[in-house]
């Protein structure tokens, strides 16, 4: 057994942690919502400052990268779990085993990673030859060097990163990157008057994310006293690290290969301005996806307690249900107020030529609501070591999406591909995981649902009151202040829905608490 947490550490009281976790999810809300704000005026600036198809060349390398970034979760999930529960168990020489035995194995990944992008370059070049010319092809290459040594500089902070989350400095971790997202396109709207390319895209990503990742660094090692000292291969810890990572790499590719190969294929058949379309949509559902996924992070080292130290799984079911019905709250008034006005928003924000865009993020976002609002199961998944079944779950769903978006974009073109991605949502998460979720996780499923239903169904009704109002109004498009006034009146009756009927007294007590503050 390693040597015991120190005494300062293990006073860390439960209502200081409670504190950390509420702050966590109110500095994840903001950056959230600053994340959609700076998306609002970034995108139409990026498009009048870079042109339509550079826009299109950076959204179809970035479908390409993601698929290689993502083997950053292989470890990251892994490292996080591991790092929680021997935290809860109070065991400080494994939590610097974790850390120090990840940093090895990241040194390995990113050799590999680079290697695959080396490999990745002349396939790109071959299957896009038709669609795209000589020079795109030439930019796109580039592209993919600059951002592979990005991918090397993000795997090899993730220890840091796990550290600073097992330590519920959420704070911390979210101000640094809201720096990197308010700096980061000032930078590229600057420079592309100068350079407007998408070359010079990827280069100030590549800078701000060194910036945030030295930043985070020095306050995980000066700060926190975080360690990483080798105290030699454990060979139960490497075993499940690695077979922890397998199970997640199964997800991540799954993940990766849903959510990119809409825009690969649309490249493929249509050329970089449909591409760029697509992007417009996807850039609006990924800000709502963003929402979802803002506070599932704050509780993992929560939900490692109460399964690792308290066995409580129905502390687990009633936290899994108290999250739901919050994350519901808000991602409905981001989803209601998008059917209302969101047709009018896309063709204002980023000109008619987009205006397909909204079709593109409907078909998506709806769907998506049913994993986001339990986006905590993911968690939980990962703690109990149940994330298998989720991975051969969507790796099959991403097949199916695949082999629908190949038969569909011809005909359908970008609303085609987002059905299909959409259609398999729904039987994914609507139907598979639940089922999984009460069956086999032993969450309570059916309380889970009925809190966000009562949660729920008054706020869709005002929603579906509003877009029968947009409807019937003599207008074809709204502008700006016609579009901003309707939406204070949605925003208001929603609140005042929320607060009158769907929110319950814990959550109306912990709204006042957060206003009284």
């Amino acid at each position: 057994m390693g040597k015991i947490l120190s005494k300062r550490a293990t006073e860390d009281t439960e209502e200081r942690k409670a504190k950390r976790r509420r702050d966590g999810v109110l500095v994840s809300y903001a950056y959230t919502f600053a994340e959609v704000a700076v998306n609002l005026i970034y995108v139409p600036l990026l498009l009048a400052t870079i042109g339509k198809t550079e826009y299109g060349l950076y959204q179809t390398v970035g479908a390409i990268m993601s698929y290689i970034i993502s083997i950053n979760s292989v470890l990251s999930a892994g490292v996080s779990r591991y790092y929680c529960m021997y935290k809860a168990e109070g065991d400080e020489r494994m939590m610097e085993s974790t850390l120090a035995i990840a940093k090895r194995l990241y040194w390995g990944i990113s050799a590999v990673a680079v290697a695959v992008v080396l490999l990745l370059i002349p396939l790109m070049r071959m299957a896009y030859a038709s669609s795209y010319t000589e020079w795109q092809l030439d930019e796109c290459s580039v592209m993919l060097v600059v951002l592979a040594v990005n991918m090397v500089v993000t795997f090899n902070n993730t220890i840091n990163i796990a550290a600073i989350n097992a330590n519920e400095r959420f704070v911390f971790l979210k101000g640094t990157q809201l720096i990197t997202l308010v700096c980061q396109p000032v930078l590229i709207i600057a420079l592309g008057h100068i350079f407007p390319s998408a070359v010079m895209i990827t280069l100030v990503v590549l800078a701000m994310n060194v910036l945030c990742s030295t930043l985070q660094r020095v306050y995980a090692q000066g700060f926190l006293g975080t360690k990483y000292t080798f105290h030699g291969w454990d060979k139960w810890l490497l075993k499940g690290l690695l077979g922890f990572s397998a199970t997640i790499v199964l997800v991540t590719i799954a993940d990766q290969i849903f959510w990119n190969s809409g825009k690969l294929l649309i490249g493929y058949f249509a050329g970089a301005d449909l591409v760029a379309v697509f992007g417009v949509g996807s850039q609006i559902y990924g800000a709502y996806m963003a929402a979802g996924m803002a506070i599932s992070g704050v509780f993992f080292q929560r939900v490692s307690e109460l399964v690792h130290a308290r066995h409580d799984m129905k502390a687990v079911s009633e936290l899994f249900a108290r999250v739901g019905r919050v994350s519901f709250a808000a991602l409905f008034l981001i989803l209601g107020g998008f059917l209302v006005l969101g047709r009018d928003f896309v063709v204002l924000w980023a000109g008619e030529d987009f205006g397909v865009a909204f079709w593109v993020a409907i078909l998506v976002m709806v769907p998506m609501t049913i994993d986001l609002v339990q986006n905590l199961g993911l968690t939980i998944l990962q703690v109990l070591d149940k994330y298998f079944f989720r991975g051969v779950v969507y790796i099959g769903l991403s097949i199916a999406n695949i082999a629908v978006s190949f038969a569909v974009i011809p005909g359908w073109g970008v609303v085609g591909a987002a059905a299909s991605s959409g259609l398999c949502m729904l039987i994914g998460n609507g139907f598979i995981m639940n089922w999984y979720y009460g069956a086999k996780v032993g969450v309570d499923i059916k309380m889970f649902w009925r809190e966000v239903l009562r949660c729920g169904i008054p706020l869709i009704l005002a929603a579906a009151a509003m877009v029968i109002v947009r409807e019937v109004l003599p207008v074809d498009l709204l502008n700006w202040p016609e579009l901003i006034g309707m939406g204070l009146v949605y925003v208001l009756l929603y609140f005042v829905v929320y607060w009158k009927i769907g929110s319950n007294e814990w959550e109306r007590r912990a709204i006042g608490s957060l206003f009284s503050r």
